[in-house]
């Protein structure tokens, strides 16, 4: 029987799949157009287990059931090797394998040309359709191209690319969240905003770092007036930097009293508090990343709020994407109709929920 996945915006549904099995909906999506941003509303304190996901209207049914032939579908992956990519790989893998649909795989590998590259290769391998993340800033018109001059239909995920539909979360949005919870906690230690710092781990030539690192600023700044002079952008050009660069920061600013951190993605999170207790920081500090992918999500489980400075990660629920990107492509290649935009919601991971969400 087939299993129809409602997209909407309501976060009693993405808790519902958060804490299921494979057989229930997977974490609540809302469809908007390519220029609308999905709210994020605030997750209710209890959820009854009898109570069924609200639909929205024009909302997206990702329906998992056999598709009508066996499709070749080609997925670029945006980095294989890290723990994001990895749960979403695995995700379309099984989902496809339910649909009854081919994986062609090829590792874009964060790198331009190898991103073109697998992009050509997916189009002499002929496939019907494609799943892809290319996270290389000013090449979303070259990538895209390559695919619709194959006549080929796309789904991009975690990155917009012109003529593709796009999935993933609202950016700004998952770091309005991250801000909201590291002025929470400030709020919560009595400290005063014009003793607190703010660093912003980003990549400058990345937009979708940009958008998280904007909205982590303005989500603090909704509670927690930090001034202008108290908030410092750490660049970084991998993922590999952020404890040195943050460290640089700590030696440069010894008098700073207390410091909050965000990180566009958990990997430089859990870097950055790690960089922050190194620098005598711990108990005045504290550091959010966004991903819940599994350097974060070990941190939550086995250390302690006195143990370390990271707190929380902003989950987009990756290790579900494959119950949105596989039907969707299907969708497209069956003549069904897509929205332009798929938008999951986003929640925080903390110790208080994260052997809720996820168990291990």
């Amino acid at each position: 029987m087939p299993r129809k996945l409602i997209v909407g915006i309501a976060v009693i549904a993405l808790l519902l799949a958060a804490c299921g099995d494979d057989e229930e909906q997977a974490p609540a999506t809302t469809a908007a157009p390519a220029t609308t941003a999905a709210a994020v509303e605030e997750a209710p304190e209890e959820v009854a287990e009898e109570e069924e996901p609200e639909e929205s209207s024009g909302a997206y049914d990702a329906v998992i059931r056999p598709a009508e032939q066996r499709w070749k579908i080609g997925y670029g992956d945006g980095l294989s090797g890290i723990p994001f990519t990895d749960s979403v790989t695995d995700n379309i893998n099984a989902i496809a394998e339910e649909m009854g649909v081919d994986i062609v795989y090829c590792d874009n590998a964060y790198d331009q040309e190898k991103t073109v590259e697998c992009s050509n290769l997916l189009v002499t391998q002929e496939v019907d359709g494609v799943i892809f993340a290319n996270w290389i800033a000013g090449t979303e018109e070259l990538i895209a191209g390559i695919f619709h001059d194959a006549g080929i239909p796309c789904v991009s995920y975690d990155g917009p690319h012109p003529g593709c539909v796009a999935f993933g979360p609202d950016n700004y949005e998952a770091g309005v969240a991250a801000g909201q919870y590291l002025a929470a906690f400030a709020q919560e230690q009595g400290w005063a905003p014009e003793d607190t710092e703010l660093l912003l781990v980003w990549t400058p030539d990345v937009p979708v770092h940009k958008a998280r690192a904007d909205g982590a600023t303005d989500g603090v700044r909704e509670s927690f007036a930090i001034p202008d002079e108290n908030i410092h952008d750490i660049p970084t050009e991998g993922l590999t930097d952020t404890l040195p660069n943050v460290t640089t920061w700590a030696t440069a600013n010894p008098n700073a009293k207390h410091v909050l951190c965000f990180g566009h993605s958990d990997q430089p999170g859990v870097d950055c508090a790690l960089a922050l207790e190194q620098s005598g920081y711990l108990g005045h500090a504290a550091a959010v990343g966004t991903g819940a992918s599994t350097e974060a999500l070990v941190d939550l489980r086995q250390r302690s709020d006195e143990e370390s400075v990271f707190k929380a990660t902003i989950s987009y629920f990756p290790e579900r994407y494959g119950t949105y990107l596989v039907p969707a492509i299907v969708d497209l290649i069956e003549g069904n109709t897509v929205p332009e935009r798929l938008i999951p919601s986003v929640f925080p991971v903390t110790r208080d929920n994260v052997f809720d969400l996820y168990p291990g």
